[in-house]
């Protein structure tokens, strides 16, 4: 039986999952200038993303690419273009709002604002 086609890139995929990593490595080793750079490349990625999964009829993967771009602005230091985005996902897709929620609420903990 032949594998089903999808328009979605498997190399965007990927170049997305190692910029990701390479935002937690960097992150993790103290070069927060370095990680914010990575999170905002893969954000942008997980919205080329989205908007393939919803042409492709893949509605829980484009969700899923939203809120990983929302994450990682926020993670990247746009906190609050993250929030107001993961803020309009809840409104849009109520039947996911709690672990929205709880989402926000890890991001806040480990992403606090600046004083």
């Amino acid at each position: 039986m032949p594998a089903t086609t999808s328009r979605v890139s498997d190399m965007l995929v990927t170049v997305k999952s190692r910029e990701v990593q390479r935002a937690q490595f960097t992150e993790s080793s103290g070069n927060r200038e370095a990680a914010r750079r990575h999170f905002l490349a893969a954000a942008h990625l997980e919205l080329v993303l989205a908007h393939d999964y919803e042409e492709t009829g893949e509605p829980d993967l484009a969700l899923r690419s939203r809120i990983s771009s929302a994450s990682c602005l926020w993670s990247a230091g746009q906190i609050e273009q993250g929030r107001q985005a993961l803020e309009n996902l809840q409104a849009q897709y109520p039947a996911q709002a709690k672990e929205i929620q709880q989402l926000i609420a890890e991001l806040t903990r480990d992403y606090p604002s600046a004083p």
